[in-house]
């Protein structure tokens, strides 16, 4: 009596439907993306409209203005396509898909000429906050305009004595008739001026009361009480800003999570904002180092070749990560893993492409150069921002593989 062979694993029933159906998905991603985005280095790449580099406040704002122009309209088109929050529920504006639709999107998109990284915190901080800690009615409210590229979020989190120790952060909000009244001072505030809300970590407890006093709130940036005045860099540009609060008003239902719980709610943030920032496409240059030594001629000089091979290695590298991740296999401390690889990924690429360029990399105003000189003054930043990469390795260390304090 003959037997069939048995089906090979993954490609039958259920499993079979599974890979078949992910196949078609990708299939019709990438012939989406063929028709409606810019190839990188074509000139309608604007795969770093985020990075903005001006030299003036004025020039600044007037670039950001640009920058934020583009992104609404990218997302809309990504929303209007059916390609935007696959997995977040219907009634937020999503498709309810299985996750790993939306890292397909991902994966896709990091290989075209465009961003969405001036909506990094709406599209990565906001859903998991309110998801985790939001109630229904928030969500509903605040997810379908971020999906559709109306609204634009920032971050109030530090202050000037309250970096990386947030729970020594004083800002301070007051109930009122209504809702609150939040008066204080926060500091390095991305994308301030072109922000529509902002998730905001206030005291509402007493001082001595430390993680167990704070609160999160959703405000809104366009009110009277708020001035946001940018900080210049060492590159010259304006990324960052100060923001002052003085009884800036909160509703009522802008309370994310009760009150006094704004750590947890934070823990929830700063785990998605490492993540976020893990899986960044703005250090994904791998690509453009092996163009430039081709433009510059050097790319067959044994030293530079190494220098590009170990440039592809940690891309790949971090993306295979990013899939395990994506997969739902269990990375421990994948948030902060994946933020230290890609800070320490831009600064490194930063390094060859001075090496690549040579005595150009002087030249700030070259055109070859001066997108690199902004790297490599900003990578520095990358390893603060969302935590610095020491509180990173400790996380690794205590919650990853589980070692003492």
């Amino acid at each position: 009596m003959q037997h069939s062979p048995a089906p090979a694993p993954g490609r039958s029933g259920e499993g079979r439907a599974r890979v078949e159906g992910r196949a078609r998905f990708e299939a019709r991603v990438r012939e989406w993306f063929v028709a409606n985005a810019p190839r990188k280095g074509s000139p309608e790449d604007f795969s770093a409209v985020h990075v903005v580099s001006a030299r003036t406040p004025q020039e600044y704002h007037e670039q950001e203005q640009h920058a934020i122009t583009v992104t609404r309209a990218w997302q809309r088109r990504l929303f209007d396509a059916g390609l935007a929050g696959r997995s977040w529920p219907t009634e937020c504006g999503g498709h309810g898909a299985p996750g790993w639709q939306d890292e397909v999107v991902a994966e896709e998109q990091a290989r075209w000429g465009v961003s969405t990284k001036m909506f990094a915190v709406a599209l990565e901080m906001v859903p998991a906050v309110l998801f985790g800690h939001g109630t229904r009615e928030q969500r509903v409210a605040y997810l379908p305009p971020i999906l559709r590229g109306e609204h634009g979020w920032c971050q109030l989190l530090s202050e000037p004595g309250a970096g990386s120790d947030l729970a020594s952060a004083q800002t301070r909000a007051t109930p009122v008739d209504g809702g609150w009244s939040v008066t204080g001072q926060k500091v390095w505030t991305s994308n301030a001026g072109c922000s529509d809300y902002a998730l905001l970590i206030a005291r509402t407890g007493s001082r001595e009361e430390g993680r167990a006093g704070l609160s999160c709130f959703a405000m809104k940036m366009e009110q009277p009480g708020i001035e946001i005045r940018p900080l210049r860099q060492m590159s010259g540009a304006y990324h960052f800003n100060e923001v002052f609060l003085d009884n800036a008003f909160v509703p009522e239902n802008g309370l994310i999570g009760g009150p006094r719980e704004g750590w947890a709610v934070l823990r929830t943030m700063l785990a998605s904002e490492r993540a976020a920032i893990g899986g960044g496409t703005s250090a994904r240059s791998a690509t453009q180092l092996v163009g430039l030594a081709r433009q510059l001629g050097c790319s067959d000089d044994p030293g530079v070749r190494d220098l590009l091979a170990q440039a592809v290695i940690r891309e790949r590298t971090l993306d295979l990560l990013r899939a395990r991740i994506a997969a739902g296999h269990a990375v421990p401390a994948a948030g902060p893993t994946t933020k230290l690889l890609y800070s320490e990924h831009a600064r490194l690429s930063a390094d060859a492409a001075t090496t690549i360029l040579g005595m150009a990399v002087t030249l700030v105003d070259d055109p070859q150069a001066a997108p690199w000189i902004e790297r490599l003054l900003f990578a520095p930043g990358l390893r603060l921002g969302g935590g610095t990469d020491e509180i990173q390795r400790n996380t690794i260390a205590e919650r990853g593989l589980g070692l003492p304090r």
